[in-house]
């Protein structure tokens, strides 16, 4: 791939150069500012930027987005030492096709450089645009279908190993209930919808008018699995529409278990050296003055 190096550091400019004519990629330019960052960009039209956040003059920040402005589909890695959630949930709105963590190794760097070369992928504000959507009509859906109201709690996009997805989606807890799905076609992905024990027996008066707690009976099991159905069909609409790609589910797998145990069985059929990028859905439910919620990954 040609590549625009964008970084004020030499040390650091020069080790990633040195990975990536090592892997077999050209960096067709590097620059040291904002401004030069632009300039190339326009001028080269590379596949990838890597991208300091911190740079003397325009900011980093301030140059993605303009590059952003050039081309919205431009893939683009930030290179920084922050580690916070917030920051990077912020940047993937913006667009930023992954992140490169200061230091780094150059295992990471290998995933990294075939995560960007893969074909069939998406941005993360691409991705949040998509699910966003889907679950508006989603919850609208849901509504009519219950005695409740349901809504969008919120919608996080990331990227991720999948020890990294586990410590940010799994709770402690009794046992819960979960059905995974497995999804076929051009852009293969997995996907779990998570209702937690103490939410259960609302969402099924909601729908059946009756709760039969603590266990889940043949009923609710039904009730769930199509609830999974909906959420899920509702985003590979969706993901179809906007991609123009096939996707073909398949029939859902009910589990229940400890709640941070369910998770991590999605996690392992999944490779966990690879990096994913992560959508995770916030619906809340309100029934007879209560509000209870189930997430999806």
């Amino acid at each position: 791939m040609k590549v625009l190096l964008v970084e004020d550091n030499s040390l650091t400019r020069n080790t990633i150069k040195a990975l990536l004519v090592k892997l077999g990629h050209e960096v067709v330019a590097e620059a040291e500012t904002g401004e030069k960052a632009v300039e190339y960009f326009a001028e080269f039209r590379p596949e990838v930027v890597f991208l300091d956040i911190i740079l003397p003059g325009k900011s980093g920040l301030e140059a993605l987005e303009e590059i952003l402005e050039l081309d919205p589909k431009a893939s683009v890695v930030v290179i920084t030492a922050v580690d916070q959630d917030e920051i990077d949930s912020r940047l993937y709105d913006k667009g930023v096709r992954a992140i490169l963590r200061k230091p780094f190794s150059f295992d990471d760097f290998k995933v990294l450089m075939k995560d960007l070369g893969a074909k069939e992928t998406v941005s993360g504000r691409t991705l949040k645009e998509i699910v966003s959507a889907s679950m508006e009509r989603c919850a609208e859906r849901l509504s009519r279908l219950s005695g409740g109201k349901w809504s969008v709690a919120g919608i996080r996009v990331s990227q991720g190993s999948m020890d990294e997805i586990v410590s940010g989606h799994t709770v402690s807890g009794a046992s819960g209930f979960a059905v995974y799905f497995s999804v076929a076609g051009d852009c293969p992905f997995s996907s779990i919808i998570i209702f937690k024990p103490e939410d259960i027996g609302i969402i099924s008066r909601a729908f059946l008018g009756t709760a039969q707690l603590p266990g889940i009976s043949q009923a609710q099991e039904l009730l769930f699995s199509e609830l999974g159905n909906i959420i899920l069909n509702s985003v590979i609409s969706a993901l179809s529409n906007r991609l123009k790609r096939g996707f073909l589910p398949s029939a859902p797998k009910c589990v229940q278990g400890e709640s941070r145990f369910l998770l991590e069985a999605l996690c392992d059929t999944l490779d966990s050296a690879q990096r994913y990028s992560v959508a995770a859905i916030t619906l809340d439910l309100k029934y007879e003055g209560e509000t209870t919620r189930c997430e999806a990954v």
